[in-house]
């Protein structure tokens, strides 16, 4: 229920759900407040300094129950820390009265010290004129030692064990007095908040009746970034998909329901605009009017900019006296989408603190079918990868983020997700697979003999090795490349390839599809010839 402080109630409405963006967060708070008949204004304050004006939301509702008009205002308080400055203050005044002990104590066993090496010195010229006399033997001087000796030590171990315990207290009271010194600068400046102003009318229907209000705003500070662990079962992947959150609003969240909104901004405040590309042959004095004409066209488009569409005249927030669009589930079926973003609420409950630190949850966790094979690119590193090629039947969107693999409960590295779209295909690296073993070795390389005017062949050969040590079968896709010409005048041919590669872009690309039962090898030859006129230096090769 709500307090009234003079003619004005102050609305206690605390955090009842959040939702995360990839830039952002939009809070809801939620209270009630028992109105009288007629106008009547209710305060929502204590909130954070970021809130954005024009991001905030109010609904209203109760029988016979109107929403008038809502107004946001800026606020400052003064010394707002002062407790907690005091709380330093006393943990650093603590913090130096224990280092002033220790050095008390350390002072105390160095004049232990001091006084044993003084009774050494003279000791030993006492019980040396004691054996002189035949009053004390060698027994009498080997005690007298041994009790020297094992007082010094005690007192050195206990000046170890003290300047252990010293630095560690120095430590605890730099962190304390610089505790101390940030929270005092914060206090010597005026804090300032955001506070909510709504006004109501009310019928005699309402009059003595709750009326709930809803309070929905935006923040910046505030994100969350996906990550994955992924495990390979055979033939299916496990996905297991978490979401990492941060936030630095100025507001603590408590456990309350926890939304996570796929949409982000684009590159472009608006929709992106192409020019005209434009080509020819170099003039000899290069003519301004094209720079002049991109000039004109970048400030027509940023003065554009700077008018938000749709922005009110006045600035004033809308009031709203309806629900906000309810966020789609946890697992969201095709479909479930606000805007361009897909949303995902959190299955429990998350209390996410303003400290900046990483708070993880669980979005997901779905088996994906994965069609297995190995991928070399011998040129590159003598390495077979193995490789998952895998759909997403499930109904996330998969964001960017980096992924930990797993073959079965072994760990085998970190790789990374690009954007995967539900129902779309896509490649996932496992890791260097040792049993596949890879070998490329130049095998022809000759220069002919041209006459003057003529022509040069170059005739360049190479073979792949590819064994297959692993019980099963696999299929092994082995790419590798020859030139591409940028100039008329040098001609390059593949003449030879066994086995034919299954594929050959225009891009000088081959790619052979190799399948290899258990403790199989197989090998790949092909040759290609670089033909160019003699008086021609050709670079690359």
């Amino acid at each position: 229920m709500a307090e009234s402080t003079g003619t004005t109630p102050m609305l206690e409405a605390p955090i009842t759900a959040v939702t995360v963006f990839r830039d952002g967060a939009r809070v809801q708070r939620s209270g009630t407040v028992s109105m009288a008949q007629g106008r009547q204004a209710v305060v929502i304050g204590g909130l954070p300094a970021s809130v954005d004006p024009a991001s905030v939301r109010v609904a209203a509702r109760g029988p016979g129950l109107a929403l008038l008009n809502v107004e946001v205002h800026r606020g400052y308080r003064t010394d707002p820390l002062r407790e907690e400055v005091a709380r330093l203050r006393a943990e650093a005044e603590r913090c130096r009265d224990v280092v002033r002990a220790l050095d008390d104590e350390d002072a105390a066993v160095q004049a232990q010290l001091d006084f044993l090496g003084q009774l050494s010195g003279a000791a030993a010229m006492a019980l040396a004129r004691a054996v002189g006399f035949g009053r004390a033997d060698h027994d009498d001087l080997t005690r007298m030692a041994g009790h020297l000796s094992a007082d010094t030590a005690d007192a050195l171990g206990r000046r170890r064990d003290i300047g252990a315990r010293s630095r560690a207290a120095r430590r605890e009271l730099e962190a304390a007095e610089r505790r101390l010194d940030q929270a005092e600068k914060q206090a010597s400046q005026p804090a300032a908040y955001t506070e909510v102003s709504a006004s109501l009318e009310a019928g005699a229907a309402t009059q003595g009746v709750p009326a709930e209000v809803e309070l929905s705003y935006h923040l910046p500070g505030a994100s969350w970034r996906p990550l994955y662990d992924l495990t390979l079962d055979g033939e299916q992947l496990v996905v297991s998909y978490l979401a990492e959150v941060t936030q630095q609003t100025g507001e603590d969240w408590p456990a309350v329901e926890l939304v996570l909104a796929t949409t982000r901004r684009g590159r472009h405040e608006g929709l992106p605009e192409l020019d005209p590309w434009y080509i020819g042959r170099a003039p000899s004095v290069p003519s301004p009017q094209p720079v002049l004409q991109r000039r004109a066209r970048a400030m027509a488009a940023g003065t554009a900019q700077r008018v938000p569409m749709g922005a009110a005249a006045s600035g004033v927030p809308l009031a709203e006296d309806a629900a906000q669009p309810e966020a789609a589930p946890l697992m969201a079926e095709p479909g479930d989408s606000v805007g361009a973003g897909l949303v995902y609420r959190v299955q429990r409950p998350l209390a996410v603190p303003a400290d900046g630190g990483p708070h993880k949850t669980t979005v997901g966790r779905f088996g994906l079918d994965a069609a297995l094979d190995h991928l070399t690119v011998p040129v590159l590193a003598p390495e077979a990868y193995l490789r998952a090629t895998v759909t997403n039947s499930s109904p996330l969107l998969l964001l960017p983020g980096p992924a930990r693999v797993f073959h079965g409960t072994q760990f085998v590295g970190e790789t990374a997700l690009e954007t995967v779209a539900a129902g779309e295909e896509f490649e996932l690296q496992l890791g260097v697979d040792d049993q596949i073993r890879v070998e490329r070795q130049l095998r022809r390389r000759s220069t002919g003999k041209a006459v003057i005017g003529g022509t040069r062949t170059i005739d360049i050969g190479y073979e792949i090795t590819v064994e297959n040590h692993r019980p099963g079968a696999t299929r092994i896709s082995v790419h590798d490349r020859i030139p591409v010409s940028t100039d008329g005048d040098v001609k390059v041919r593949l003449r030879e390839a066994s086995p034919a590669p299954a594929t050959q872009t225009d891009l000088g690309e081959l790619t052979w599809e190799l399948p290899l039962d258990g403790g199989q090898a197989a090998t790949v030859r092909y040759r290609f010839t670089v033909e160019h006129p003699a008086q021609v230096t050709v670079i690359g090769l």
